[in-house]
């Protein structure tokens, strides 16, 4: 598909996830976006969600929003072990994807979507929001021009409370729960991202909630290798925490919220034999950066922003993270 200045896609919505919230508001603000319809399970929760958020089509199942023909691309929020049956679905239905993290919960699940996704023509792609703001883009470029000198480690915390009474799907090991997959996979993405590489080895130590399956709070360290190394802690039971901070043989840099406020300014911190300096960066809407960027690249006729074996790397990641704190040990990791 070429080019085509000026169109909005068509977009819909598989679900009423809570994330909704920040997506929605995203594609509405997006240049090249408008969405048209959302979907549920039951006619009366699609249109409770449809008035909540003003969209103007509610549809009482996914298939019924997959056959709308002026949907072109569908975001699927949904539960993570129905991530990869929808978005092989939407896809076979013609449409692109944006998939809510994480995309799948072993490697190999993401063959068939591949092969969907190629058969059909159509971008799928794994929705890390934070990948769009501008101040990654920032901290890669000051680590390219040699700022810190030569990364070597990586600490990130990533967590939140969760302190909900009810049943809460992430702490629902039959439906992907636990903290791994649920903010771990973020701390495993910036750590790939900063190294430009694959981790060679994992350790993970966890605990988890009395009665749950699932683990809630996660120390982990990924080696990769000449002594590289990220330190991440992660959970969903304690203060709310979306920081990292690289470590170089010259200096470090550290950003104090990946998941920035649409409205707030963000700040990049450098330390290095000049001091101490800070720098702010505009109030940006991530949500809105990540859609105009995959309408973008689906409106040129180009590869999605971030690769589908992109996100295979980061599910090994995790999955061995996984693996480690059941054995108890530290594993090595092996690509396909």
């Amino acid at each position: 598909m070429s080019q085509e200045s000026g169109r909005k896609l068509g977009w819909g919505v598989l679900g009423g996830a809570r994330i909704n919230r920040r997506l929605i508001p995203g594609v509405r603000a997006a240049h090249n976006a408008e969405l048209l319809a959302v979907a549920s399970r039951e006619q009366a929760k699609a249109e409770a969600v449809a008035t909540q958020y003003a969209v103007p089509k509610a549809y009482g199942s996914y298939e019924a929003l997959l056959a709308d023909p002026k949907i072109e691309v569908v975001y699927i929020p949904l539960p993570n072990t129905l991530h990869i049956e929808w978005a092989i679905k939407a896809a076979q239905a013609g449409k692109h994807v944006l998939v809510e993290k994480p995309l799948a919960l072993t490697p190999e699940d993401i063959d068939p979507l591949q092969e969907a996704a190629a058969q059909a023509g159509v971008l799928v792609m794994e929705a890390f929001m934070y990948r769009f703001h501008p101040q990654h883009a920032q901290v890669k470029a000051l680590i390219a021009e040699g700022a810190i000198g030569e990364i070597k480690v990586l600490r990130c915390t990533f967590a939140f409370v969760l302190n909900e009474q009810t049943y809460n799907i992430r702490l629902d090991d039959e439906l992907g729960g636990g903290a791994t997959w649920d903010v771990g996979c973020y701390g495993v993405n910036i750590s790939r991202s900063i190294f430009e590489r694959e981790p060679v080895a994992v350790y993970a130590e966890a605990t988890s909630r009395p009665g749950a399956k699932v683990d809630s709070s996660v120390a982990a360290i990924l080696d990769f290798g000449e002594g590289r190394r990220a330190v991440l802690d992660y959970a969903m039971d304690y203060g709310r925490r979306t920081f990292f901070e690289v470590m170089g043989t010259k200096g470090s840099i550290s950003i104090e919220s990946m998941l920035q406020e649409p409205d707030q300014p963000a700040f990049i911190y450098l330390r290095n034999d000049q001091g101490l300096q800070t720098r702010q960066i505009a109030p940006a809407n991530h949500f809105q950066l990540e859609v105009e960027a995959f309408s973008q690249a689906i409106l040129d006729g180009k590869p999605a922003p971030y690769s589908l074996e992109d996100s295979r790397a980061n599910t090994r990641v995790c999955l061995t993270l996984l693996e480690s704190i059941k054995q108890g040990k530290r594993l090595e990791l092996h690509s396909r």
